[in-house]
């Protein structure tokens, strides 16, 4: 049996089964009398090449669900959310301080705002034909405003104008 081999034929020599001794034709993949597989003629070398090769491959395809990627993206999630909360935590709303301040030659802020009496606003007021709008603080308002006025800070004005009604008289206040 020292001339029985495990293996198919290479070069023309003559391969037997090593299960029932029969010969196996070349390029078989099963004996045909006993039906046991044959091993195929490649070397344990090239077997071990072509294993690592398709690991290689199957790495390369799966690069993202490696543990040091996913180290990565967590370091740079970890990273944007640390400095978002920075950000915000550090910004703070601006106050009445912050806002310009316009004069005019004689000391009358805001200039260009149209402006009506003392006397002229309590007419309307009483005649409940307008709306007062008090732009100072909320502290401010809390200490003291007009009964029934609506506080609406200068420091929020931008975002919440389009709460006040489009069809009333709006009178601002902040004194």
């Amino acid at each position: 049996m020292g001339s029985r081999s495990g293996s198919a034929a290479t070069g023309g020599a003559a391969a037997f089964c090593t299960q029932c001794g029969a010969k196996i034709k070349p390029g078989a993949r099963f004996c045909t009398s006993c039906g046991a597989p044959v091993r195929s003629a490649r070397s344990s070398k090239s077997r071990k090449r072509s294993s690592q090769r398709s690991r290689a491959r199957r790495v390369q395809r799966r690069w993202y669900m490696t543990p040091r990627t996913w180290a990565w993206v967590g370091g740079v999630v970890v990273v944007l959310v640390v400095a978002l909360v920075f950000f915000s935590l550090n910004r703070s709303a601006p106050t009445s301080s912050d806002l310009p301040d316009y004069h005019d030659e004689s000391g009358i802020p805001y200039p260009d705002v149209p402006r009506i009496s003392l006397a002229e606003a309590k007419a309307r007021y009483d005649a409940g034909a307008a709306l007062f709008v008090d732009v100072r603080s909320q502290e401010e308002y809390r200490t003291a405003h007009i009964p029934g006025a609506v506080s609406l800070p200068l420091t929020e004005l931008d975002e919440r104008y389009q709460e006040l009604p489009r069809d009333a008289e709006i009178i601002t206040y902040c004194t």
